[in-house]
């Protein structure tokens, strides 16, 4: 039974030295009187020369000190031995039963002064003390309980701790008076983690508040306010987080409480995987207080209670999705509308617990974010999922990265997997917006059509090719819509593993940053006079593509710009054997003379290595002035440079 009352008596101390004295002797006690039982009858038997039976007997009544006399002993050696074992077994009966008396007592004292619940009390560690019993309290505890928190109740009513709360041997209970400071160290408020006070007067909650702050200054306070003038004063005397029954109930107070010990956890899974997500909370101790799914087109996420802490509860739940198709259909759809991605609220017993939770998440694959706000996870699903249309068909945008050759490869993926090429767009230097082309092809036929084209038109091929190569070195996007999610899974995966995919969902200033990152399309700016192929051979050995030339004019700052496409050394070639032309190469002085021998390539390569390669090769050379310089810093290049009187006939 609980104890009485928190002072300690002198019969109690009494008691609590007995209890010092470790219970096992006792069954020590009890082996040594076995053994000499044992030793008895065996010497009975040989010393003796009894049957087993009188060995027994003999052995039975000397140890009980009774000696009837029908059996004595005659020679030295019997009289020995009935001696040893006549002394021994007073001493042992006598030990075994004081032993049993002290044992007895302490039972019995522990039950009449509630000394072992007191140790309990004393051994407990990270737990809530709960001040005030009454009906918000009440709630507190259910909501504790629920969720297999420890908790210790401190109640004024003598009356309900005894005839309520003492009959259930699972509470641990005080009757007292909680501001008293002596009771709130009994219940050990410096190994607590909270403590929760909701008694109905608030100049009680003021001074347990003020109380318990002085004796454990870190504890997390979360205290009652009857009046809403008074919440400000009990902020001021310390709580962490007061609640007014007027606005909340005992649910609140309880997630009040739980605020330092709670996180918002992201995650994206199918329904198959609820079991493992689960398992992993369930199993360190935590509860999963909610789930939100995040609808598209929706400000609000759609928010169920769930409050999940034990096995069972997760088996139920699986068994009736196991059970009833209807209901597991319906869960996937939702599923299937946000593609996978949801919220929960997880409470658990300290920080190192949820954190452990989160990394074995993480681990899984599972986790997106913690405590994420709705814009983050909103971004979040963008970039890992889909936010889908409720309506009209599922759709993502994607970003590659490929050239002219895949352009069938990629199409294959895409299309036979049911979806459908929306559109394409091209990030060309310069421009703020990109290039897009509506397509809407979801037969591979027309894109078989449409290469077929292309090798029978070697101008449109380079055309393209050129297109491809100046959008960041064949960076495109393409927006595809499918029947459902699950396909665009399956097209975003099997893209990753062709090597194209760069990514998901992406803004056209990350795409643009991606392109800038990557280095692979650069704007080289040299000078050189007329007829001086170096700097285009070091392009080209490198491995490089010239995708064209641009020539300053100053004074009236136009920009002349010729396609060159020059990608080997063949191409290479063709360009020097136009400069044997006369007409050509008197164009091309003139404009050289112009430009000051200033001009600039885009120049494209597969990676960004190749590009810097280029680079420090033309600065051997003398040849560079810079790269992907601002048209400002260009025209002020040329602007410094020596004036050359010209003549143009």
């Amino acid at each position: 039974m609980p104890p009485q009352e928190p002072k300690i008596s002198r019969w109690e101390s009494a008691v609590e030295y007995i209890q010092t004295v470790p219970t096992s002797i006792f069954y020590y006690g009890i082996l040594a009187l076995i053994i000499l039982l044992i030793y008895g009858i065996i010497g009975s038997l040989f010393i003796m020369g009894l049957s087993f039976y009188d060995a027994i007997y003999f052995t039975i009544v000397t140890l009980a000190t009774v000696g009837y006399g029908d059996i004595v002993p005659h020679t030295i050696g019997q009289k020995l031995f009935s001696v040893t074992l006549a002394l021994g077994g007073v001493g042992l009966i006598a030990y075994v039963f004081s032993v049993g008396v002290a044992v007895v007592a302490m039972t019995l004292e522990e039950t009449i002064s509630g000394a072992k619940i007191r140790r309990i009390m004393r051994a407990m560690q990270n737990h809530f003390i709960l001040c005030g019993f009454g009906r918000v309290g009440s709630a507190t505890f259910k909501e504790l309980r629920k969720r297999n928190h420890k908790v210790i109740i401190i109640e004024k009513d003598r009356t309900l701790v005894e005839k309520e709360l003492w009959e259930d041997p699972n509470i641990l209970a005080i009757p007292g008076d909680a501001t008293d400071e002596e009771l709130l160290k009994d219940a050990g408020i410096k190994r607590a983690r909270g403590i929760i006070i909701t008694t109905g007067d608030d100049v009680d909650n003021l001074f347990i508040t003020l109380t318990s702050r002085e004796l454990n200054p870190d504890i997390w306070i979360v205290t009652r306010a009857s009046k809403r003038e008074n919440i400000k004063r009990l902020y001021r005397a310390g709580a962490n987080r007061v609640i007014s029954p007027e606005i909340s109930g005992g649910e609140d107070i309880y997630f009040a409480a739980m605020e330092p010990t709670m996180v918002k956890i992201t995650v994206k899974h199918e329904v198959k995987d609820i079991e493992k997500e689960t398992e992993i909370i369930i199993k360190n101790g935590c509860t999963i207080e909610d789930i939100e799914y995040h609808l598209p087109e929706f400000k609000r996420p759609l928010i169920r209670k769930v409050e999940v802490s034990r096995r069972r509860q997760l088996e139920k739940f699986l068994k009736s999705l196991e059970e009833d198709v209807h209901r597991r259909r319906s869960l996937e759809r939702i599923y299937e509308s946000v593609s996978g991605i949801h919220s929960h609220w997880i409470s658990g017993p300290d920080k190192k617990t949820m954190e452990k939770v989160v990394k074995e998440l993480e681990e899984e694959g599972l986790l997106l974010g913690v405590n994420l706000s709705e814009d983050e996870i909103k971004e979040v699903a963008r970039k890992h999922g889909r936010l889908v249309e409720v309506i009209i068909k599922p759709e993502m945008t994607i970003v590659e990265n490929h050239g002219v050759e895949d352009i069938k490869k990629e199409a294959e993926v895409i299309i036979k997997n049911g979806c459908t090429l929306e559109d394409i767009e091209y990030y060309l230097p310069g421009f703020r917006e990109p290039l897009k082309r509506e397509i809407h092809v979801d037969d591979i036929e027309d894109v078989e059509r449409f290469v077929e084209a292309l090798k029978n038109n070697p101008s449109k091929y380079e055309a393209l090719d050129r297109l491809y190569m100046l959008s960041g070195g064949g960076v495109h996007s393409h927006r595809i819509s499918a029947p459902d999610t699950k396909s665009l899974e399956k097209v975003e995966d099997e893209l990753k593993e062709c090597g194209f995919l760069l990514g998901v969902n992406l803004s056209q200033k990350e795409i643009k940053d991606l392109i800038q990152r990557s280095g692979r399309v650069a704007q080289i700016l040299v000078k050189h006079d007329v007829g001086v192929v170096d700097d285009k051979r070091i392009i080209v050995e490198n491995g490089g593509r010239i995708l064209d030339s641009s020539h300053y004019l100053p004074g009236v700052k136009q920009i002349v710009t010729r396609k060159l496409n020059i990608k080997n050394f063949e191409d290479l070639r063709s360009c020097e054997k136009e400069l044997e032309n006369p007409d050509a190469r008197r164009s091309l002085t003139a404009l050289y003379k112009i430009s000051r021998n200033i001009h600039s390539h885009t120049v494209a390569a597969p990676d960004v290595k190749i590009i810097k390669k280029i680079e420090t090769e033309l600065k051997k050379k003398g040849l560079l002035l810079g790269v992907n310089l601002s048209e400002d810093e260009v025209w002020d290049i040329i602007e410094k440079e020596m004036i050359e009187k010209f003549c143009i006939d």
